[in-house]
C-alpha cells in the first residue's frame, strides 16, 4: 500500500507539471504547457526541506537497523549455545557411562559401577538423546506463533517418544521446562559418579538461560511508538519527495 501510494503521488505530480509547466523532449526541444492558465502552475517543494531532514531520517533508520540486528544476533547466539551444549551433554553422557570414579581422580583406569549391559546402556543413553531433542523441539514450538506447526509438533513427539512421555510434554503448561525435567530424570538414571552427573547437569542450566533469554526477546519487542515514528517519517518523506 505504501509503495502504491508513493507511486500514485509521484505519477500525479509528474503528469500535472507536464501539462501545466511544459516539458522537454529527448531532442532537447522545450514544449509549451498544455494548460495555459494563471491557476495552472507547477507544484513543488524547496529542496532545503529534504536536505535538512535527511540526517534525522538517517539516524532513525540506523538506530532501528542496529536494534533489529542486535536482537537477531542475540537470538542466534542463544540457539548456537543450544546446539553446542546438546552435543556436549550427549558426548559426556556417552563417554562417562558406567564410570564411577570422580572427575578429579588421578587414576588412569576408570572405575566401573558394574558390568555394563549393552541393551540397558543403549536404552538409557537413548533416553538422554531423545529428551535432549524433545527440549530443543519444544523450545522451538514454544517460541513460534500459536498455530504455526502445532500439528507437526504433536506428530513428531508421538512418533519419537512413548505415549506417556509424549502426552506429559504435550499437555504441560510449559513444554520446554517439562522436557528439561524429563531430561534431568534421564541423566539421574545413568550409572556414573554423582560429580560427573553434576557436570552434565550444568548444560541444563545453560538451556534454562537460553530459554529465558529467548522468551525475553519474544515478550519485549521493539517499542511500538519507535517503530511507528520511523514508519510515519519514511511515509511522509516518500510522499512529499516527488514534489
Amino acid at each position: 500500500k505504501e509503495v502504491l501510494a508513493t507511486t500514485s503521488v509521484a505519477a500525479f505530480v509528474w503528469a500535472w507539471n507536464l501539462v501545466s509547466g511544459g516539458y522537454e523532449d529527448f531532442s532537447g526541444v522545450m514544449h509549451d504547457p498544455l494548460i495555459a492558465s494563471k491557476w495552472a502552475t507547477e507544484i513543488g517543494l524547496p529542496l532545503t526541506i529534504f536536505t535538512t531532514l535527511s540526517p534525522s531520517l538517517g539516524l532513525l533508520l540506523v538506530f532501528r537497523t542496529n536494534t533489529s540486528y542486535n536482537r537477531w544476533d542475540e537470538a542466534r547466539k542463544f540457539w548456537g549455545l543450544n546446539i553446542n551444549h546438546t552435543r556436549d551433554l550427549n558426548r559426556m553422557a556417552t563417554a562417562w557411562y558406567g564410570n564411577n570414579s570422580s572427575p578429579d581422580s588421578l587414576s588412569a583406569a576408570p572405575k566401573q559401577t558394574a558390568e555394563i549391559d549393552p541393551a540397558e546402556r543403549e536404552h538409557l543413553l537413548g533416553q538422554v538423546s531423545l529428551f535432549t531433542w524433545a527440549f530443543v523441539r519444544s523450545m522451538k514450538r514454544h517460541l513460534s506463533p500459536p498455530d504455526e506447526d502445532e500439528e507437526d509438533y504433536i506428530a513428531e513427539m508421538k512418533s519419537r517418544l512413548s505415549p506417556e512421555q509424549a502426552d506429559a510434554i504435550i499437555s504441560a503448561t510449559h513444554r520446554p521446562n517439562r522436557a528439561l525435567f524429563d531430561l534431568s530424570v534421564a541423566i539421574e538414571k545413568l550409572p556414573m559418579h554423582f560429580m560427573r552427573k553434576n557436570e552434565i547437569n550444568k548444560n541444563l542450566s545453560i538451556f534454562e538461560d537460553t530459554l529465558g533469554g529467548s522468551e525475553r526477546l519474544l515478550s519485549s519487542p521493539v517499542p511500538l511508538f519507535y517503530s511507528r515514528h520511523t514508519a510515519r517519517f519514511i511515509s511522509i518523506w516518500l510522499l512529499f519527495l516527488p514534489f
